[in-house]
């Protein structure tokens, strides 16, 4: 019996970031036609594109936090019931709005309850899995959860924009519907309850310690070229395809869905090297070289190429790009039971959130170096800094996860 829940609680939350992923990758896909009905035309469809993206990450980074706090005050289902709840609704809204605030108050608000789906789905899981099983867990949670991507990106070349956004939210309320049964951590039940006095779900605590504000900092770095490939190359691929004179027409729903189609193959190979070599850090290591092979010399690979060449090549790009639920969760094996859902929600959004600054940059440097130019300098900083920061964090596979985070600053 007890098998048969844990494989329903992953089912439920591989689910959950199924329909989290769909929302997210969905606006990339229909930035084009939405922000088009809505009267923009032009170099707008690239700027208010960005800035409606910008405004949903500032809700995914504010919400990160709540949820996270949320989910190790008052439980990791609690925190995964309110998400998909509020996310669900405003996915929903998408397909009524007018205007740019409109849009711009609906995706701040599905940023928002996005995000705390995949932090405490990843944390609940870690914590009911055994302990040699867990990164095959979050492995399997991001298998599902970027075929949600895919289908995002293909569903939004068959139906109204609107209907897409409906469907999203619909789904949404489907799965709330199953998430009744899931049941709460033992671990975390437990430790609970043998510690009342202890502090739970703090950002002050998050942020005391210098040894926590390096891990979350480090593992924050690793994560920056997922958003990086997302957010510059695969949001703005009909761009970089003109850049290149890519011939044939190139879609960024369907760049999207290329990129996430490799994500998959490479979050289950990254898991299972992951496995093998007993090691997160190598397997993460190893996928961010491979993935900066490729996003680095992407111009070498597209340059006049035919549309499908250059999805081949974003397909690659999105293999490496497959270490997203891997890290996630070795941020949860590094945290304490009172922090756990507060640092891999904060880690998961905050990896997110950095495509803000990283859109930015890209629009500043444009008009000065150029599309592509702007793009590598923005890809050799995001790579570089990863890969380094990998030898700084701590390896963490099968260690126990029965530990807490003290008050003070020679904590763990």
């Amino acid at each position: 019996m007890r098998e048969i829940l844990k494989q329903k609680l992953l089912w439920i939350a591989a689910l959950g970031y199924f329909v989290d992923l769909y929302d997210l990758v969905l606006y990339g896909a229909v930035r084009v036609e939405s922000l088009k009905s809505l009267g923009y035309q032009g170099s707008d469809l690239f700027n208010v594109g960005a800035d409606l993206l910008n405004i949903q990450m500032a809700g995914m980074l504010l919400g990160g936090f709540f949820f996270g706090v949320y989910g190790d005050r008052r439980g990791r289902k609690e925190a995964l019931f309110g998400s998909i709840l509020l996310y669900s609704f405003a996915t929903f809204l998408n397909a009524y709005v007018h205007d740019y605030t409109d849009y711009a108050i609906v995706r701040f608000i599905a940023g928002f309850g996005l995000a705390g789906e995949l932090g405490a789905a990843i944390t609940l899981t870690s914590e009911v899995l055994p302990r040699e099983k867990r990164g095959l867990g979050s492995v399997f949670i991001a298998a599902v959860g970027f075929l949600g991507a895919v289908a995002s990106s293909y569903i939004s070349q068959k139906l109204q924009w609107q209907n897409a956004y409906r469907l999203g939210g619909a789904l949404g309320f489907v799965l709330l519907a199953t998430r009744m049964s899931v049941y709460e951590s033992r671990i975390f039940l437990e430790s609970r309850l043998s510690t009342a006095d202890q502090t739970w779900g703090s950002l002050p605590l998050l942020f005391g310690s210098i040894s926590r504000v390096k891990r979350l900092f480090l593992a924050l770095l690793v994560g920056v070229p997922i958003w990086y490939v997302a957010g510059i190359l695969s949001y703005f691929a009909p761009e970089f395809a003109k850049a290149f004179h890519v011939q044939g027409e190139v879609t960024a729903g369907d760049t999207i869905m290329m990129g996430y189609l490799g994500a998959i193959a490479g979050d289950i190979a990254c898991g299972a090297l992951s496995q093998k070599l007993q090691s997160r850090k190598k397997a993460i290591l190893i996928f961010l070289l491979f993935g900066a092979s490729f996003a680095l010399l992407h111009p070498m690979f597209s340059d006049g190429v035919s549309a499908s060449h250059f999805y081949f090549v974003r397909l690659l790009i999105g293999f490496g790009n497959g270490y997203s639920a891997l890290l996630v969760a070795w941020v949860a094996e590094m945290f304490g039971t009172n922090l756990r859902t507060t640092a891999s929600s904060a880690i998961a959004n905050l990896m997110r959130a950095s495509v803000i600054p990283i859109s930015l940059s890209f629009k500043a440097l444009s008009p000065s170096l150029g599309l592509v130019n702007s793009s590598l300098l923005l890809g050799y900083f995001c790579f570089g800094l990863a890969i380094l920061s990998i030898f700084l964090l701590p390896e963490t596979f099968a260690r126990t996860l029965v530990f807490l985070e003290e008050s003070t600053s020679q904590s763990k």
